[in-house]
Formats: structure tokens, C-alpha cells, sequence
């Protein structure tokens, strides 16, 4: 039977080198060449397993793993091989302990998605785990030890986890629609989403799960059924104002407005129907009982009058529903765009023999495509004039002329660009990033209409009245005008009025968001200024940005000596209380902050971070607090700190804040989510630069 055994130890990798170097007469397994014969038959058959493996034996449990196995140890994997098991993975030995009793009194056992708290990189982490224990015998049944084949899951479990935020983040969008909103899967029509409005309107049901037809059998010869099916066999959308119902229950016919349209996979392929509009049973019965005045009670001039403004209002309601399903629509499109990249990186980064550089350049894809979703929300708030805005005073001119150099490259060489007719001395207040944003935006259209060869000119002048356009009409005032001139192919007339309205783009299917001059126009009116366009078709076109006039002087920038750059400088211990209530990204601030070399205390909200800074406020040296927050909100407890505590820096961050919109950051610095490592050690240096500077 021994000359049947493999050499041993055999010697094909690093890992085999180290078992062949080791000298094992110093433990107490002694020489290899005493071990018994199914340890060393083991060991030589999966030490190049593709799969993790790892096994443990000897009166100690002495631990032994294969290469499959090595990245899962971190820091540890250098000094993990023959050590004794529990000496290896201290930090679970309590939770494993009685996994591996069983295993050694013969017993197997497997676990999916085990849950585990370790310690592999010199700090504590959540990890998932799906392994099996089972006992390792020799010839004659005894049990000499164990076996363990195991796969570290906690990035399937993680992204389950945040696919299923985002998609309860989706939902919490739609419940706070206006009007009722439905989603359905499959020809069947089968129920998977629907808000409180549509309940309020349709009664309490059992929706989810359910098809349309088992949920509304009374709707079976009203015609509903059949349009439906049109519109999910057909791919096309369908709008139907003042429809009629006749719900169970109901003495009358009720009427809505409603907007049904496709929604379709990764593939293309139709994957059910998004419904959503509003009841107008109120407008329509106006309208009817107008008619009625209209024909035997023209007298009745008030009443006429009042029946006449609901039935408007009634209207106005309706033909907001184009909107909301553009909206709706541009952004579910934009939206699964940047999903399916993730959602096919994480897959694929999920395959065992996926390359290093392949699953490299799967996570450049994911990071792009999260900074690109950073962008669209940011678009999305400046069209809604929801952004928070930063304004301060700038030299329009100096940054006309700092964004020119930065378009030069982004345009092309066969691009010419002009500078002139550049006013001096004009000054503006507004936030001077968005500012560099619009007018990128602006090169970036001009580029597309002059498919990449022409000139774009680039004009500041000051003008003392905002000029009348189509539905706008002037205003006086000192504004300087930014104008972004093209030599592309225009604007035809009919299109000049709709070159604002989110997702609307006259470029090809996938060569824009539809959202850039919406940035632009949003931009503008938060700014206190607007934004207008002359074209015409094959003589180019010109937008010109207006922004109200500034007095004063520009405050200086400060100097390079005083505040190094934040991302090459690490936090040398800096103490900061960390204000979050998300459990996910708080964990994932402090993780950040303790890499960048700082000191992290972690409060879930503003009134636990109170309780420490009344506690010792001393020991902190900055506060970096969430805005959104159950209780109160950040804003709130940055001016409470700066009240109680003058000198200790607060540092904010949100991804969207209607009290950053309404009231503005009140001074407080702010990192806007989603935030890099840069951007954020960027900030936290600037705030403690400050701090210094105060003394």
C-alpha cells in the first residue's frame, strides 16, 4: 500500500515548496515520512485544487491549505501553515469550535452562507462563508482529523444586499409619486409593485403575485384587459385620458388618466408594463356638469365659473402625465443602462477562472459606471433646481478662460476655438463648479452638432437686462451673458421650445442622456439668472448663459504652502466623530477614515454624537456627520456644535437634502455622496487647514 502513495510532499507550487521546506520534525507531527498515509495522499491529490481546501489533523489539529485557500487568509497566510487550527482563526474559533467536534466525532456538516465576524487584515470584517466540514479517516475508518471544501461568498451576500436597498430605494421613489403607479411582470400581467395611491383608488387586494385579470375580473368587458396585452405584444406605449372603470363595488363609472408603457431587460426583450396617472372622475364630472350649465342655466355665471376652474385643474393634472412618463421613462432607461454593467461585472467577477486583469478591469467598469450615475442625479437635481448650491463670487472671465483649456482636448484638434469679445472685471456669484459644468455641457453639444470639425467661440459680456424669448419675458438688471457658439447643423424652429425638457436629445439612441442642457437651464434659474438659444438650421447654434452681476473683489485663493493636497496626506492620527445612521455606510466611512490615518468614533445619530462631544469634546478634532437623519437632520447639528463648541471643524455629507436646498450648507463644509477617497481626505484637510488657520 505505500508504494502506492504519492511522493510526498509533492513540490508544483509555492505552497509545495513550503510544505518540502519546513522542518516538521520540530512539531508534533514529526517527519512527513511517519505521517499517515491518507494525510499524505490528501495533501499530494488537492494541494492544486482550482477549489479552497484545507484540512486539519494531529492532536493539536495542525492546519494545512492549498493555494485555492491562501487568498482567503489575508495577513495570516504566512504563518498559517502547521499551525494548530484554532490558533490560525482565533477570532471564530468560538463559532466553529462545535463544527469541528462533530467532524472529529465522524459527523459532516455543510453551511450555506454562514455568517462570520473575522479578523484577517488587521481589522474586524463581516464575511459570509459556504463550506463543509467532514472527517478525515485513515485505512481502517478511524478519524485522524478533518477535511473543510469552502468558498468565501460575502460578495454575492453584499451585493444581494444592495441590490435589494436599491431596489427598495426604487420603490420608496415611487411611493412618493403623486399619482397611483403599478408594475407588472410577464404576458400575464402579474403584479410585483404598487403604491399607496393605487391602493386608495383600486381598495385593498392581494396585488403581489397576482395577475391583473385574477385581481380585476370585473374589468373583463371594459376593454382594459385588451389594451394592456396591446401594448406588451407590441412594445409600444399607450396614453388614454378620462377612461372609464366601473370597479366592483362602485355605484358610477370612475375615470383616469393613464400612461402604460413597456419595460424591457437587459436583452431588449419586453419584460412587462409600468402603469401610472391619476384619477380625473372629479374633472370629468365638472366638465359634464358644465355642459349641462352650458345648456339650460346660463344664467348661472358663478357656478359655471367655479366648475370651469376644477375642470382646468382636472387638465392641468393630465397633461402633467406625459411629463412624469418621460421622466419616468428616461430615467428607468438611463438607469438599467448602469445597472446591467454592474449587474454583469459582479457576475462574471464571480467566475473561478476569471483572470486577475479580467476581474480588474470588471471593477474600472463598475467605478465608471457609479461616478456616471453620480453625474445623472446630479443633472437630474440642477433640471429640478434641487441641488445644493455653493455660490461665491468668481472672475467670469479667468474661468471662461481656465474651462476653454480644459475643452480644448475634450473637442478635438479639428476643432477651432475663439476667444472673444472677452469683458473684463465682470463678476458673478454662483457655485463655480456647476458653472464649469454648464458650460461643458454647452462645448459638448457644440462638438456633437459640428460632428467634431468647425469652430466654437466662446463670448463674456456684461448686459443690464435679461432679453425676452418665447414664453419668458425680460427683465432688467446687471447679468453677465456667457455665450457658447457653434458652426454646427442648428436647431430646426419646432425643436427650440422642447431643448431644455429632460431626456429630450436629437442625438442617436445612445450617444446622450438627454440631461446636459437641462443642467444648464436648471443651473441658471437656481442661480438667479436664465439661460437662452438662437439657431438656425446649417448656420449653427448660440447659447448664452446669464448670470446676475456681482460687486466686490475676488477672495483669494489660498496658498499651496498652507493646505497641501488632502490626497497625498494621511490623518497622522486626527480624531473624528463619525455622525451616520446607516449601518453600511458608516461602516464603510470609518473603514475609510482608519486607511487615510485617522481616529474614528462612530454615533448613529445627532443625539448620541451630542451625548459624546458633552462627554469630552476635547478628544475629538473634527465631526463628520450625515444631513439625513431620523430625529435631527445634520444641518441642525452642525449649528448646534458650532454653538457649543466654536472651534471644533464640522464637516457634511449627503447625496440629496431638501434643507441643503432650502437653507444651504449654513457655512459647513460638504462632500456630496457619492464621494471618493480623494474627494473626501481633500475635504477633511481643508477643514482642518482652517481650523489651524483660526487658531
Amino acid at each position: 500500500m505505500t508504494s502506492d502513495i504519492p511522493a510526498f510532499p509533492p513540490i508544483q507550487d509555492a505552497l509545495g515548496a513550503l510544505l518540502a521546506g519546513r522542518d516538521w520534525t520540530t512539531t508534533p507531527l514529526g517527519h512527513p515520512d511517519r505521517w499517515p498515509a491518507v494525510v499524505r495522499s490528501t495533501l499530494a491529490t488537492w494541494l492544486d485544487s482550482p477549489q479552497p481546501m484545507c484540512m486539519a489533523w494531529g492532536a493539536d489539529l495542525r492546519f494545512f491549505f492549498n493555494a485555492a485557500y491562501a487568498p482567503m487568509l489575508g495577513a495570516r497566510v504566512g504563518s498559517a501553515m502547521g499551525q494548530p487550527f484554532r490558533e490560525v482563526w482565533p477570532d471564530v474559533w468560538a463559532d466553529i469550535e462545535p463544527i469541528v467536534e462533530r467532524a472529529l466525532a465522524g459527523v459532516g456538516s455543510r453551511f450555506d452562507e454562514m455568517p462570520l465576524t473575522m479578523t484577517r487584515n488587521g481589522y474586524p470584517e463581516e464575511t459570509w462563508w459556504t463550506f463543509t466540514y467532514q472527517p478525515l479517516r485513515d485505512e481502517e475508518a478511524r478519524v485522524v482529523g478533518m477535511l473543510c471544501t469552502t468558498t468565501d461568498v460575502t460578495a454575492q451576500v453584499l451585493g444581494r444586499r444592495q441590490a435589494m436597498r436599491e431596489r427598495e430605494r426604487q420603490q420608496r421613489l415611487l411611493q412618493q409619486m403623486p399619482g397611483f403607479v403599478a408594475v407588472t411582470t410577464g404576458p400575464g400581467h402579474v403584479f410585483a409593485y404598487v403604491n399607496d395611491a393605487f391602493r386608495r383608488i383600486a381598495g385593498e387586494r392581494d396585488f403581489i403575485g397576482g395577475t391583473v385579470r385574477d385581481v380585476f375580473p370585473e374589468l373583463a368587458s371594459q376593454g382594459f384587459y385588451e389594451m394592456i396585452d396591446a401594448v406588451y405584444a407590441t412594445g409600444r406605449p399607450n396614453v388614454v385620458r378620462s377612461h372609464p372603470l366601473r370597479l366592483s363595488g362602485d355605484a358610477q363609472d370612475r375615470y383616469i388618466d393613464l400612461l402604460c408603457q413597456p419595460t424591457f431587460d437587459e436583452t431588449g426583450a419586453i419584460h412587462g408594463l409600468f402603469c401610472g396617472g391619476y384619477e380625473v372622475t372629479e374633472g370629468v364630472t365638472a366638465t359634464a356638469g358644465l355642459r349641462r350649465l352650458n345648456e339650460t342655466l346660463e344664467q348661472r355665471v358663478e357656478e359655471r365659473t367655479a366648475d370651469l376652474m376644477r375642470a382646468q385643474d382636472a387638465l392641468r393634472q393630465s397633461q402633467k402625465l406625459e411629463a412624469v412618463g418621460q421622466l419616468t421613462g428616461g430615467i428607468a432607461h438611463d438607469f438599467n443602462n448602469l445597472l446591467t454593467v454592474i449587474g454583469s461585472s459582479v457576475e462574471l467577477m464571480r467566475r473561478h477562472d476569471v483572470s486577475e486583469a479580467r476581474r480588474h478591469r470588471y471593477m474600472d467598469a463598475i467605478a465608471d459606471t457609479v461616478r456616471r450615475a453620480s453625474r445623472l442625479t446630479a443633472q437630474l437635481l440642477a433640471f429640478a433646481r434641487r441641488q445644493p448650491l455653493r455660490p461665491e463670487v468668481f472672475d467670469v472671465t479667468s474661468q471662461v478662460k481656465s474651462v476653454a483649456e480644459l475643452i480644448r482636448p475634450l473637442v478635438g484638434a479639428r476643432i477651432e476655438i475663439r476667444i472673444e469679445g472677452i469683458a473684463s472685471g465682470c463678476l458673478a456669484k454662483a457655485d463655480i463648479n456647476q458653472f464649469g459644468t454648464a458650460l461643458m455641457n454647452l462645448a459638448v453639444n457644440a462638438r456633437d452638432a459640428m460632428d467634431g470639425e468647425g469652430r466654437l467661440t466662446l463670448r463674456v459680456a456684461g448686459v443690464d437686462a435679461l432679453p425676452p424669448a418665447p414664453g419668458h419675458v425680460g427683465a432688467a438688471g446687471r447679468y453677465v451673458a456667457v455665450t457658447v457658439a457653434d458652426t454646427g447643423t442648428g436647431i430646426a424652429p419646432g425643436q427650440l421650445g422642447a431643448v431644455f425638457e429632460p431626456f429630450y436629445t436629437t442625438k442617436g439612441v445612445g450617444k446622450g442622456t438627454g440631461l446636459g442642457l437641462s443642467q444648464v437651464h436648471g443651473f441658471a434659474q437656481q442661480s438667479g439668472g436664465d439661460v437662452r438659444v438662437a439657431s438656425e438650421l446649417g448656420a449653427g447654434a448660440a447659447f448664452t448663459l446669464y448670470l446676475p452681476r456681482a460687486s466686490g473683489v475676488v477672495p483669494p485663493a489660498m496658498s499651496g504652502d498652507a493646505a497641501p493636497d488632502p490626497a497625498s496626506s494621511p490623518g497622522a492620527g486626527t480624531s473624528v466623530l463619525v455622525v451616520e445612521d446607516d449601518q453600511a455606510v458608516g461602516r464603510f466611512s470609518t473603514e475609510v477614515l482608519h486607511d487615510l490615518g485617522y481616529r474614528t468614533t462612530w454615533a448613529t445619530d445627532a443625539a448620541q454624537a451630542l451625548a459624546l462631544l458633552a462627554e469630552d469634546n476635547l478628544r475629538f478634532d473634527l465631526v463628520f456627520s450625515d444631513v439625513i437623519m431620523p430625529g435631527m437632520d445634520g444641518v441642525e447639528f452642525a449649528r448646534r456644535v458650532r454653538e457649543r463648541y466654536p472651534g471644533l471643524p464640522v464637516v457634511l455629507t449627503s447625496g440629496y437634502s431638501t434643507a441643503l436646498v432650502e437653507q444651504g450648507s449654513r457655512g459647513f463644509e460638504l462632500v456630496q455622496k457619492p464621494y471618493s477617497v480623494e474627494a473626501l481626505s481633500r475635504v477633511l484637510r481643508q477643514a482642518m487647514a482652517t481650523r489651524a488657520a483660526a487658531g
